[in-house]
């Protein structure tokens, strides 16, 4: 019987080209981790030297214009001096800010907001945010009722008297120094900390940390409170991605202070 022969050639070859695939874009990176550690010293030693360089002109300043001034204790009296501190919160906050800005540009490919984190909130989070603080507000009243410490009162309170000029301390305090505070805690050091391998729980409590050694003008207790703030401040950084949420609790504890400071006087 006969049969057609096999078709012994290969199979045509398929030349046509395989259809593309979408590459997605590179997530833009951060600074690791020990770039993250080596600019947020330099930023720290800006914002430091810049304090005493206030410092220095403010005593300078002082020694000059009035006569049988001592020196011993005007030096002494520094910490509490609420134009002193007015002026070296706007100054150190606006270099540390500014060396802030200028490290993050330094990171091709990422925008500043992007880098910080300035993603816009919703008013839903507004309201879970002000009800946060309201939590947090209320349990500080409660433990103050428990542990009061007379050495933080005294400090706000002289800080406030020797302003001279009331408007310039509460901008230094509830502007100045929240903005530059949580672009570098919340902001810089966070997101750098976070992708290293000490993860988001290392990023919050060593920033909570280093936040609370900052403010040495406190009490160990004042220092304990600020830390707590801080745990809480990285959590909500963490859980809402936005570093607005930060700036508004911080902006919102510290002018809620101030209140208190100016009812407790008068």
């Amino acid at each position: 019987m006969y049969s057609e022969p096999e078709n012994l050639l290969p199979p045509p070859i398929d030349t046509a080209p395989p259809p593309s695939v979408p590459v997605p874009p590179l997530k833009p990176s951060v600074w690791g981790l020990w770039q993250t550690i080596g600019f947020g010293l330099v930023i720290f030693a800006i914002y430091f030297a810049a304090t005493l360089i206030v410092a220095f002109v403010y005593v300078f300043i002082q020694a000059t214009t009035s006569g049988g001034l001592d020196i011993t204790q005007l030096a002494s009296n520094l910490t509490s001096d609420g134009l002193l501190i007015s002026l070296a919160v706007i100054a150190s906050g606006i270099a540390g800010t500014g060396f802030i800005i200028l490290f993050v540009k330094f990171r091709k490919g990422i925008s500043i907001s992007e880098y910080l984190g300035f993603r816009k909130i919703t008013k839903k989070t507004i309201a879970v945010l002000t009800a946060v603080f309201a939590a947090l507000f209320l349990l500080s009243l409660l433990a103050d009722r428990f542990i009061t410490v007379p050495q933080d009162a005294e400090f706000s309170t002289e800080a406030y008297l020797t302003s001279v000029w009331p408007p310039l301390l509460w901008s230094a305090v509830v502007i100045f120094a929240p903005i530059f505070e949580e672009m570098f805690f919340r902001g810089f050091l966070f997101v750098g900390l976070k992708e290293s391998r000490l993860g988001a729980s290392g990023a919050i409590i060593l920033t909570a940390f280093l936040w609370a050694a900052l403010h040495t003008q406190y009490s160990p207790y004042g220092m304990m409170t600020i830390l707590l703030l801080g745990i809480v401040f990285g959590i909500v950084r963490l859980v809402t991605g936005s570093l607005w949420s930060t700036l508004f609790l911080h902006a919102v504890w510290n002018l809620a202070a101030m209140i208190g400071t100016v009812l407790t006087i008068k």
